[in-house]
């Protein structure tokens, strides 16, 4: 898996269901003059809310590749999330099914009736049954969806509509979900990472703190799967985007969380945080303060190759490279500093850190909303912008992996499930439809 996963099937990788293409199938919730309409059109996948953004783009788009049905290609699953103005949201998951040399084709994940198509999803083998399922956080719950293949014996690459975690909190609000072995089991598990104020309210200037929340797998005890806690280090503040890994270098996973400088509210500071595990999936605030950015997303990884991770973060003006100042550094291991460097000026939607030209380092994939360049890494962590420019549109989402088997990383963007593009790549560092 690449970066950063009622009826009794859904979902089969061989039906294209009819779905949000062009924009139908809206479930819309409107307020006018105190009064609360409710107006259906179908009550699968797409809705709309009254909301608060606080600084929330136009999309959020997120994206996690993995080979669902079992043929031996990356799948991709696309989670797209618009705010048509600062009333109104609507998203939903969709699969993109690997045909073989990168040849997609796109089915909607559908949901129990009634749900909509909740703001982020991601793929884990949740049973350790040997095949991917899915996780959709839907606001105010966690929705898994099992595959059917392995334990299930069924056929791998249709899903299941699951059963609901709920969270910490009863009230709905955006957030982005993460998944890791967070307390050593074995099994998979996961983070929720509260962002950007409630779903549903009827206070424009409403204030009601993000909650984050950790998901700890209890499958393996035979207790199903578990429940959710509160993220206590994570309260209140809007967290655009999260990664897992080991920071500190004692085997378990910590948590990176990029912080969206809110434009109201009792949580202004913006600065990053350093959240780190105590291996038993119990999380405590490192006391680090990164920057004061607005941070918009991020990507770790070994940068300067000295066997830590790094962390790439990306801000409304560009990015930055954020060293690990253990080993090369000389420093503690699970202590932060920025490099110098800026790369780029545009607000950042996408970051990928993969070794796309295969000299043994890893670069940097960047991308604004409607286009992405590589920055590639001379292996210190200093990084020169390439010339070859990707383009798209804004309602993309963009994915890494080797989609046509040839052991190289290509770059795969889609929107909803109506189309798609996949840049491949040539070896040397240049990519071509």
């Amino acid at each position: 898996m690449t970066h950063q996963a009622q009826s009794a099937q859904a979902g089969n990788a061989q039906e294209k269901p009819s779905g949000f293409r062009r924009h139908r199938n809206w479930v819309v919730v409107g307020v006018l003059g105190g009064i609360m309409g409710l107006i259906i059109l179908t009550p699968l996948l797409l809705s709309a809310w009254i909301v608060t953004l606080d600084n929330q783009g136009t999309f959020h788009n997120t994206t996690d590749s993995a080979d669902f049905d079992g043929d031996g290609d990356l799948d991709v699953l696309l989670h797209n999330v618009r705010t048509e103005s600062e009333f109104t949201a609507f998203g939903g998951p969709t699969l993109w099914w690997n045909q073989g040399n990168g040849q997609f084709s796109a089915s909607q994940l559908q949901q129990p009736a009634g749900e909509a198509g909740g703001w982020a999803s991601a793929a884990g083998d949740f049973d350790l049954d040997g095949d991917f399922d899915l996780a959709v956080f839907m606001g105010h719950h966690l929705r898994l969806q099992m595959n059917q293949g392995g334990a299930q014996e069924g056929q791998m690459g249709v899903f299941n509509r699951g059963v609901a975690l709920s969270g910490p909190e009863e009230n709905g609000q955006y957030g982005t979900f993460i998944v890791g072995d967070l307390d050593s089991d074995g099994w998979v598990d996961g983070v929720v990472v509260g962002c950007c104020g409630r779903i549903f309210t009827l206070k424009n200037d409403d204030d009601t703190p993000n909650v984050s929340g950790v998901w700890l797998n209890k499958w393996g005890e035979g207790n199903g799967p578990g429940q959710m806690f509160g993220l206590s280090a994570l309260d209140g503040l809007a967290v655009r985007a999260a990664q897992l890994g080991d920071l500190d270098g004692d085997g378990d996973l910590d948590l990176f969380a990029a912080v969206m400088a809110p434009n109201t509210g009792r949580h202004t500071d913006s600065a990053d945080r350093i959240i780190l595990n105590d291996g038993a999936g119990n999380f405590t605030d490192s006391g680090q303060r990164l920057g004061t950015s607005d941070s918009t997303a991020v990507a770790l990884g070994d940068l300067d190759g000295d066997g830590d991770l790094d962390a790439i973060v990306g801000s409304v003006q560009g990015a930055h490279v954020w060293l690990n100042q253990g080993r090369a550094q000389g420093g503690q291991e699970g202590q932060f500093a920025m490099v110098a460097q800026s790369l780029g000026s545009e607000h950042v939607a996408h970051l990928f850190l993969n070794d796309f030209d295969q000299d043994g380092d890893l670069d940097v994939l960047l991308g604004s909303a409607t286009r992405a360049h590589i920055w590639w890494n001379d292996g210190q962590a200093v990084l020169s912008q390439a010339d070859q420019r990707l383009r798209y549109s804004k309602r993309d989402g963009l994915a890494v992996g080797d989609f046509d088997g040839n052991g190289l990383a290509d770059i795969f963007t889609a929107a909803y499930d109506d189309s798609y593009r996949v840049w491949f790549n040539r070896g040397n560092g240049i990519f071509r439809p």
